[in-house]
């Protein structure tokens, strides 16, 4: 839910941003093009989002690895109290 609203404010943002209205405009014809600079940020935003994404993918596969580790390690220990027993 924080998420979703955070992109939205994100895309609002961007939307606003995008639309390059300058002080001798206003009241003209808005220019929807949007500026080189938002461009090049919207394309950052997208990269940071995609390296988010393989980052939160990594931290789950090391979180699932290191229960594997744990569950192993309980094993082995009680096999080993049982030996020793």
């Amino acid at each position: 839910r924080k998420e979703e609203e955070e992109k939205k404010r994100q895309e609002d943002q961007q939307k606003q941003l995008s639309v390059n209205i300058t002080p001798e405009g206003k009241g003209k014809e808005i220019d929807v093009e949007p500026h080189p600079l938002v461009l090049v940020l919207q394309e950052q935003l997208e990269a940071q989002k995609v390296e988010q994404e393989k980052i939160k993918e990594e931290v789950k596969n090391l979180t699932e690895d290191q229960h594997h580790v744990l569950k192993n390690q309980e094993d082995i220990s009680s096999k080993l109290n049982a030996i020793l027993a």
